[in-house]
């Protein structure tokens, strides 16, 4: 056992697909073993000669073979339907599928600050109780005034810590998924917003010292805003960023300042709520650019709610959907910040007034983005489990629903072009989980030890969105087609199908990172050197030499551009199609290459629906309410 925890290799014995588990290890070392070898022994019946001390502390977890099922929409039997077997400290198994069966207290990998994974023992079952428990209201939180207070009251709780992110990032990643199963509404976007981008860019950019402010702001149900997007940058929102933060030498303040309307702060979801806010500004030192920047900054009076000087916002207006959600445009008209507004995590303004860096890793907008990666990935799965359970809920009414049939009466669900629909989107919706859950598996390994994920990393959280999300708002879409007008009636699941869409440009628009994926591939073949991608391309034997020669013909085309940015928009434009085209290709190598998991917990519905009232004078409300308000 000790052996093999040091083995990274993954081995598979090959005993047949029935009674057969997963041996999992906190090395993320995997063997397949006969059930037989497990069921009724201990742990040292494992591998021959390993004690059960051993086995125990290596971090073993066993997994039997076993399908998801939702007995009351009669979806997917059991294959084996095993109990759960436990063996020693930190031995347990658990059923192994797409939807792996839950289990009260379970073994959850995270990673350590070593590079490897470490055990935290999560009881998954109480959680996610107590998690809905607390958003229990929330589909009749149907304007901004509401729905942030059930978030006021949700983060009071304590329930989800803002530092879960780096110490229990499944935590963080399951309360977004337990919020999808409910309904893909705004609250889920207003979540992650104070989770995610506002309380995580504090996490991952303050200082120590700052970064004590998280515990206050969590006690005090404070909301946050992440203004980063600005008005004419729109899906270009981290590459341009003209609203500036210029520092007084004489002051010892930064001034913030919006230069002109395009340089506004534009769709800031929670912005006319939130008290407090992480503006990204382009640092100005001594008359030097030094580029986007964060800054922690107070927005307005918790006890008045009036604005601070200098502070205009204005709510965007109604939308299709998500009018829970308050999504506001922010002008800064030289607002006057302390010296502990700059997030020093990776930089400082010393006492002489100079810009310094703090440690080896410079600020620039990719370190700024890592709460961006972290919004991609739980939008992805959000998206995919909200269709997914959206087939679930069609599903059991399509069982139930009666049609008339040549040999008389008949389900819906019989159809053959439903059946066709609901076999297509299980298996596409399936893998795009598995992958996810993978791809979140690697993530929270840089979310625990701090770390910046790598460009291959980066690439398949680019993937993960741009798939989960193609595959969701596709396979409802096909849905919608087949079910009548019952996609058309509230409380379906169909009435919030524009957040689908929502999704698609919401933390990195899907062209955005296609383009990034084919420059990134470009790029690779330049400084790996045209040979090495030759010998791929050339290959008949490789997986990816299709890929290759897509990227080499795309270079070729694009050449005679040069460095001239105006002949090369003309070849982009020339060209798009085949970038998009080995945008594709690469999408299909991460999703072919990478070894999908199961989320730790079921996929079970649990649709509600949306009221279909909103009190339009929701400001009013907001703005009359104190902290004091706050429902308990």
């Amino acid at each position: 056992a000790a052996r093999l925890c040091d083995n990274t290799q993954v081995m598979s014995l090959l005993f047949g697909r029935r009674g057969v588990g997963v041996v999992r290890l906190a090395t993320r070392t995997t063997t397949t073993v006969p059930l037989a070898a497990v069921q009724g022994s201990d742990a040292h019946g494992l591998f021959p000669g390993a004690s059960q001390t051993a086995a125990a502390h290596t971090g073993i977890t066993i997994c039997s073979s076993y399908r998801h099922t939702n007995t009351s929409a009669g979806l997917h039997p059991s294959s084996n339907p095993s109990g759960l077997f436990r063996a020693g400290p930190r031995l347990e198994a658990y059923p192994r599928s797409n939807h792996p069966m839950n289990t009260s207290r379970r073994v959850v990998r995270s990673a350590s600050t070593s590079g490897t994974e470490r055990l935290t023992e999560f009881d998954h079952e109480a959680f996610s109780s107590a998690f809905l428990q607390e958003i229990h209201n929330v589909e009749n939180a149907t304007d901004p005034a509401q729905s942030s207070a059930i978030l006021r009251r949700l983060v009071k709780s304590g329930l989800l810590k803002y530092t879960d992110m780096r110490d229990a990032p499944e935590k963080f990643f399951l309360g977004h998924r337990l919020l999808s199963t409910v309904g893909l509404g705004g609250f889920g976007i207003r979540f992650t917003v104070q989770y995610n981008l506002f309380a995580g860019s504090i996490l991952g950019l303050a200082g120590p010292e700052q970064s004590r402010m998280l515990g206050p702001l969590q006690e005090e149900g404070l909301l946050g805003c992440f203004l980063l997007t600005e008005m004419q940058a729109g899906v270009l929102s981290g590459l341009i960023v003209e609203t500036t933060a210029t520092w007084n030498s004489a002051t010892k303040t930064f001034d913030l300042h919006t230069p002109s309307d395009k340089a506004a702060k534009n769709w800031i979801s929670q912005g006319f709520t939130a008290e407090r806010g992480v503006v990204i500004a382009d640092l100005i030192v001594n008359g030097k650019s030094h580029g986007p920047h964060p800054f922690f900054m107070e927005l307005r009076d918790p006890s008045t709610l009036d604005l601070l000087t200098g502070i205009r916002i204005d709510d965007m207006g109604t939308k299709t959907v998500a009018n829970d959600l308050d999504n506001a445009r922010v002008w800064f008209d030289h607002v006057q910040l302390p010296k502990s507004a700059l997030l020093n995590k990776f930089c400082e303004i010393s006492d002489d007034d100079t810009y310094t860096q703090v440690g080896d890793q410079a600020m620039r907008i990719e370190v700024i983005g890592q709460r961006l990666l972290t919004g991609r990935l739980v939008i992805a799965q959000a998206a995919v489990v909200a269709a997914r359970v959206l087939h679930m809920k069609t599903e059991e009414y399509a069982r139930q629903k009666v049609c008339n049939g040549l040999d008389g009466e008949v389900s819906l669900a019989s159809m053959p072009q439903l059946r066709a629909v609901f076999a297509e989107s299980y298996a596409e919706l399936d893998e795009m989980i598995r992958f996810s859950a993978a791809v979140e598996r690697r993530l929270s390994q840089c979310l625990s030890d701090g770390s910046i994920p790598d460009n291959d990393l980066i690439d398949a959280i680019s993937v993960c969105k741009i798939r989960c999300i193609d595959a969701a708002s596709q396979r409802v879409y096909a849905l919608r087609q087949e079910v009548g007008s019952y996609a058309l009636m509230g409380g379906t699941g169909f009435e919030l199908n524009d957040m689908f869409l929502c999704t698609k440009f919401a933390e990195g628009d899907t062209r955005i990172l296609q383009q990034k994926l084919t420059r990134d591939r470009l790029k690779a073949l330049k400084d790996g050197g045209l040979a090495a991608t030759l010998l791929v391309a050339l290959n008949p034997l490789s997986s990816d030499g299709a890929e290759a020669r897509a990227a080499l013909l795309l270079a070729r085309k694009l050449a005679p551009a040069g460095r001239d940015r105006t002949k090369m928009a003309a070849k982009m434009d020339e060209h798009w199609r085949d970038i998009y085209a080995l945008a594709d290709m690469i999408a299909d190598r991460h999703v072919r290459e990478q070894k999908g998991i199961d989320f730790p917990e079921p996929i079970v519905e649990r649709i509600k629906a949306f009221s279909p009232k909103f009190d339009f004078n929701w400001k009013d409300t907001t703005m009359n309410r104190s902290l004091k308000d706050v429902p308990k």
